[in-house]
């Protein structure tokens, strides 16, 4: 309820039991006194109900008088209703509105429906053990069955309904009735023709495991059907690009928990199963420490990311290009064809008499065969411009050897050259958890915005930064979050067929708790550069937090398909998900192939803990005290950003298994 002058904080404990009754029970709105007071105090006899009614009927005339409202009337005999208020326009019921909106049956009428009801009649109502509690849930129902059929007539016959005003009723819906396949068969047909099947499959998992774990049983064939339907159209446009590893597209499986012991075996193998050409891009640096070598190093990684938007090749990610690379040249052919690796894009800088030169070459692992090969002017005493062309020339070599297509995108990522240069060597930095890196990374990225203002790549590198600052640093405020979510949210305005920004804004919303608005940026970002494992990686860990732990399952399978010699991360995102599957043997296995297990220190003491296992899970606490003394439980669970409460109390309860603190 809310006046004209604003809601009301405070009311008598009775108030808005007896505004209801006499709203929703008494067509006349009015009641006698023992009629009401037998429902309000059934367990007592009469003459105690009429005192407790007298008491609390002279707290609500005086709390009226102090508002001056005269809603609810008395007298000796009867107690009424007074609405002349709310026909004036002074005081506001939700419930009545909820009831008018419900009646006119048209769009706007249903949104403002949607936000109206805001849950349960009485929703913080206690227990009385009265006639009046049976009384209530009753109407309870009627009115949940009111809106829930609202709700579902209007979706029916959506067809000419705003997508927005689509969304908004089906996840109302959804809010109020779990069960009810129509609200996600909506958000589903929506996510499809916004072509995110990554969104689709985490709708129709959300669904399917509701009713399976509740209900016991499965989808409505409508909703299986719609869910294949989509996920087959969307592999149709990628022309055979399979965003969805083959195994989960088994609708019904037991589920995570039936995973075999090495839940990653034959990630190789699926990668193989695209049919698509894989391509690595690697830099064989002489002297690392170069600054050439390492711009050098970070075009390649740039040039990777543009082969990213093709739909024909299967991209490996920079990490494990960058391991193959430093395999000796007697087994980089062995190692890449080890991984089903078909080209490699080979490059090197060298010095010629004087001057750099970047050499390229394009070779065929099966055969051994150079395809194409060119050399570049690559120094400081070049025209910046010729840093952006050398990356596009190469692209568009690889691309007509490979495939000659969908680059036009990509050629138009920046008008700038030297505000690409910049980005080039922020890049090389902002991916390493150090802060004086990092600094010197939002720097670079700065420099680049001084020569283009709107320079989309360089803001999205400014986001990336901060939030791996504020990871870096244990913030516990969300300042440094805030500020690069305003960057990002920049950047996509900027460049709105870009990624990059829209996966910093999915990790950003992840650490704010947004998750919702999480999944939502991955999903985008995945529907434009479905190849890139990083992105899928932190889109796994997103779906961990959000608490679907089997299609994190999936992502993070998928990312090893591309990086298969990935960095430490992926493999403590997987093990955090195999812990939360209760799979500890497995979480173990892959923390210990971190190159160093001990920054995972707290979650390999809990997986060790949890096999029964305490000489392990003491070495592993000791190892995480000594990095953070100042770690407890409490403080960890306010901060740690888990959606649901029986995953938070899960990851909480095994921290006390090693008295972690």
């Amino acid at each position: 309820m809310t006046l004209e002058s604003g809601p009301i904080t405070w009311v008598p404990a009775n108030f808005f039991r007896i505004l209801a009754y006499l709203l929703l029970e008494e067509s006349s709105h009015s009641v006698s006194r023992s009629k009401l007071a037998q429902i309000l105090w059934s367990d007592s006899d009469p003459s105690h109900a009429l005192v407790n009614l007298r008491q609390s009927l002279a707290r609500i005339r005086k709390f009226q008088d102090q508002n001056a409202l005269n809603l609810i009337q008395m007298d000796a005999i009867f107690v009424s209703l007074n609405l002349e208020q709310v026909r004036a326009g002074l005081v506001w019921i939700d419930v009545m509105a909820v009831i008018g909106l419900s009646q006119n049956g048209d769009v706007e009428s249903v949104l403002e429906c949607c936000d109206a009801y805001r849950g349960d009649l009485l929703e913080q109502n206690l227990l009385q053990h009265s006639d009046f509690d049976d009384w209530l849930d009753i109407k309870r129902v009627e009115l949940r069955d009111t809106i829930i059929s609202l709700l579902k007539r209007v979706l029916d016959h959506a067809t000419v309904m705003p997508v927005e005003a689509k969304c908004q009723c089906a996840r109302k819906l959804i809010e109020i009735d779990a069960y009810q396949e129509v609200g996600y068969r909506t958000l589903m047909r929506v996510a499809g023709q916004l072509g995110q099947p990554g969104k689709v499959e985490r709708l129709f998992r959300e669904c399917a495991g509701k009713l399976r774990d509740d209900l016991d049983v499965d989808p409505e064939e409508q909703t299986i059907r719609l869910y294949r339907d989509l996920i087959s159209q969307s592999q149709t446009d990628s022309k055979g690009q399979q965003n969805i590893p083959r195994q989960d597209l088994i609708l019904f499986d037991t589920g995570l928990n039936s995973v075999s012991d090495d839940v990653f075996e034959g990630s190789q193998k699926e990668a193989s199963h695209e049919g698509l050409p894989k391509i690595a891009v690697i830099h064989l640096a002489v002297n690392p420490m170069d600054p050439m070598e390492q711009l050098a190093a970070s075009l390649v990684d740039d040039i990777t990311l543009g082969l990213c938007q093709l739909n024909t090749l299967w991209v490996v990610a920079p990490y494990t290009a960058s391991q193959i690379a430093t395999s000796s040249i007697s087994t980089l052919h062995q190692t890449s064809k080890g991984l089903g690796i078909d080209y490699i894009i080979n490059s090197k800088v060298t010095q010629i008499f004087g001057s750099y030169v970047l050499s390229v070459c394009l070779i065929k692992i099966g055969s051994q065969e150079v395809v194409w090969v060119e050399s570049h002017k690559f120094d400081d005493v070049l025209p910046e411009q010729q840093y952006r062309q050398i990356s596009i020339r190469i692209i568009l070599s690889v691309a007509s050897v490979i495939e000659k297509k969908e680059l036009e995108r990509y050629n138009q990522l920046s008008r700038d050259p030297t505000a690409y240069s910049w980005y080039l060597i922020g890049q090389g930095e902002v991916d390493k958890f150090d802060v004086e890196k990092l600094h010197q990374a939002r720097q670079s990225f700065k420099n680049a915005l001084n020569v283009s203002r709107d320079f989309a790549p360089a803001l999205s590198g400014i986001a990336r930064s901060m939030h791996r600052e504020w990871l870096v640093l244990d913030r516990d405020d969300n300042f440094l979050l805030l500020e690069a979510e305003k960057i990002a949210q920049r950047a996509a305005m900027a460049d709105t067929e870009d990624g990059r920004p829209l996966h910093e804004l999915g990790i950003i919303s992840m650490y704010l708790g947004r998750f919702e608005d999480s999944l939502d940026y991955f999903d985008q970002a995945e529907s434009k550069s479905h190849q890139h494992a990083d992105l899928l990686a932190d889109y796994s860990d997103a779906l961990l937090h959000y608490g679907n732990l089997d299609l994190a399952l999936a992502k993070i399978k998928h990312a090893f398909a591309h990086n298969p010699l990935a960095p430490d991360h992926y493999f403590w995102t997987a093990a955090g998900i195999l812990h939360n599957l209760g799979q500890h043997a497995n979480a173990i296995d892959y923390l210990s192939r971190m190159k160093n297990p001990r920054v995972a220190s707290r979650l390999m003491a809990a997986c060790w803990a949890e096999l029964g296992e305490n000489k392990e899970a003491n070495r592993y606490k000791s190892y995480n005290l000594a990095g953070s003394p100042k770690f407890r439980i409490g403080d960890w669970a306010r901060n740690i950003c888990l959606r649901l409460p029986v995953q938070l109390a899960r990851n909480e309860a095994s921290f006390p298994a090693v008295r972690l603190q």
